[in-house]
């Protein structure tokens, strides 16, 4: 079961990194929100600067025990660049750092529920469209079942939390993001359509 649901999140991470980063649309920069928060990046930026490397130290904790020793040994195999267990965690490593990223997936939803932010394509983000709070909400849950895994250091619990963190991205990817005309990717411009649907071929 392990092995399948890291297979089944690899070819995810392989979808989430396939295409190039697009230029941030300048409609994204500064813009006012609810409180006086000023919201400094698009979507997609929110997405890949915390939900993409949040959720890889969730899925990494599938196979790789953060509460293992890390190898004395320079030459010795190390966990991957995002892992609990990597170099680059210090003091904040372990399962301490699968706790700290699932505290962030739990943010983040937060942080694209924001009033005023745009996608990467200028288009305003879908906020009050039902998907998008399904998602939201979905993203809500999900840190909170990574988190009580985390601080259980249970790897079988980080299982169903990771499942839970897919489906999660899922709900609004397969509506918002990866959007299709005639069997083919639509391309960013097609992105954060209100109505799921996507633009019509020419």
């Amino acid at each position: 079961m392990r092995v399948l649901t890291v297979t089944v999140f690899a070819l995810f991470l392989m979808s989430c990194s396939s295409a190039p980063a697009p230029a941030p649309a300048a409609s994204s920069t500064a813009a006012p929100a609810a409180g006086g928060a000023v919201l400094k990046g698009n979507l997609l930026q929110v997405m890949r600067g915390i939900l993409f490397p949040n959720s890889n130290i969730v899925f990494d904790a599938q196979s790789n025990d953060p509460g293992a020793a890390k190898p004395a040994d320079k030459d010795a195999k190390a966990a991957p660049a995002a892992g609990a267990t990597a170099a680059f965690s210090g003091v904040y490593g372990g399962w301490e750092a699968v706790e700290n990223a699932s505290v962030a997936l739990g943010e983040a939803a937060n942080l694209i529920s924001l009033p005023g932010r745009s996608c990467a394509n200028g288009k305003p983000v879908p906020l009050n469209d039902p998907t998008y709070q399904k998602g939201i909400a979905a993203l809500r849950d999900a840190s909170d079942v990574a988190l009580k895994a985390a601080k259980a250091k249970n790897m079988d619990q980080i299982l169903d939390a990771a499942d839970k963190i897919t489906m999660a991205c899922s709900t609004c990817h397969d509506v918002y993001r990866d959007v299709q005309v005639d069997g083919k990717p639509a391309g960013l411009e097609a992105r954060c359509n209100p109505t799921g649907k996507p633009p019509a071929s020419k």
